[in-house]
């Protein structure tokens, strides 16, 4: 049988997303606000840019305005996100624990795990141990439990970071930026 050459993009392209850490990345809360993240912030700016009915200095401005914004989000969603979901998780543990023992039970199980993990000495064993909570995860819903714990600290931390903290910190930081930029096209105006 002959492989055509679209054959063999569409074999390559199988073969990522078929691959488990691929299907891991893709329910990873971080990872998937990520690539969204960076995707507005090339995106967006190439449709406004090459939009023909708009004024050429109107679009210029905007396109400029959004990679901006879209960088800003990212860099401050990157610096912040571990630190904020970190607290959550803590916090919602906290008071899980405090009323369900066997919340606590499960969130004990799930960070014992973790913590068993990260003190792997060396890349193999940390592998090994990373492929059993994956497995641990698929067939015992005590684990379930912690992995779902942790992902709605990172969702929730990720609303509270790209709804609250961007727009407000964009707001101090975005506009003199602009205005820096802008700042000869204004000139000209007048």
């Amino acid at each position: 049988m002959k492989v055509t050459p679209a054959q063999k993009t569409l074999i390559k392209v199988r073969n990522v997303v078929t691959n488990p850490k691929f299907a891991e990345f893709a329910r990873n809360t971080v990872c998937a606000i990520s690539v969204e993240t960076t995707l507005k912030a090339t995106g967006r700016p190439a449709f406004i840019y090459y939009d023909k009915n708009a004024n050429k200095q109107s679009k210029k401005y905007a396109a400029t305005k959004e990679l901006l914004y879209q960088t800003f989000c990212l860099g401050l969603y990157l610096s912040l996100i571990k630190t904020f979901k970190n607290k959550t998780y803590n916090f919602i543990s906290k008071k899980m624990s405090a009323k369900n023992p066997e919340a606590k039970r499960k969130l004990d199980l799930y960070n014992n795990f973790e913590n068993k993990i990260n003190a792997a000495k060396d890349k193999t064993a940390k592998k090994k141990l990373e492929n059993q909570l994956s497995h641990l995860l698929h067939t015992n819903k005590d684990y379930h439990f912690g992995k779902g714990v942790k992902e709605l600290s990172s969702i929730i931390s990720t609303v509270f970071i790209l709804a609250i903290c961007a727009p407000i910190s964009s707001q101090m930081i975005l506009h003199p930026v602009m205005d820096l930029i802008f700042k000869n096209d204004k000139n000209q105006k007048h």
